[in-house]
């Protein structure tokens, strides 16, 4: 696509910002130098993926899978930080876990089809990309509308105290 370069652009911004939002979000010490790793270590392999592997006007598969695990990963932890907290906690105003839940359901269905889309082109059973669009554009509903009421959660939350 024409336009591949600017995705090799955003998504490592997109996936670096949600890095730093769980790590302003930890109160686990290990979980925080977990995310402050990756945010070095993933721009670097972004950089490194773009210069030698997969260059910068083609679409970067590899930024975006390993992208999609390590959110995953932070998802996880998020939530495991989250249940250890010695005070109590009220999900359904809690902005990250709203965010958290969006996030994780949409890297799982991003991964699951990016994991089997070149078995997919070879076998031709989405050539034309139109599973894709649906399964991307329905994940992104999801994922919007999971942030979003994390965000009016912010508003309550604050308006609260």
């Amino acid at each position: 696509l024409p336009n591949s370069w600017l995705y090799n652009i955003s998504i490592p911004l997109e996936y670096c910002f949600y890095t730093f939002l769980f790590y302003k979000s930890y109160t686990n010490r290990l979980f925080r130098q977990t995310a402050v790793s990756l945010l070095i270590l993933f721009p670097a392999f972004c950089i490194v993926n773009i210069l030698f592997l997969q260059g910068f006007y083609s679409f970067n598969t590899n930024i975006l899978l390993v992208g999609n695990c390590i959110t995953i990963i932070l998802c996880c932890q998020f939530f495991v930080d989250l249940f250890q907290r010695e005070v109590e906690i009220n999900l359904l105003v809690e902005p990250m876990f709203w965010i958290s839940t969006g996030l994780l359901f949409f890297n799982i269905g991003e991964l699951s089809y990016s994991m089997f889309y070149q078995y997919l082109l070879q076998h031709r059973q989405d050539a034309t990309g139109k599973l894709f669009i649906l399964i991307h554009k329905n994940l992104i509903y999801f994922l919007y509308s999971f942030i979003s009421i994390g965000i009016l959660c912010t508003r309550i939350r604050y308006r609260k105290t």
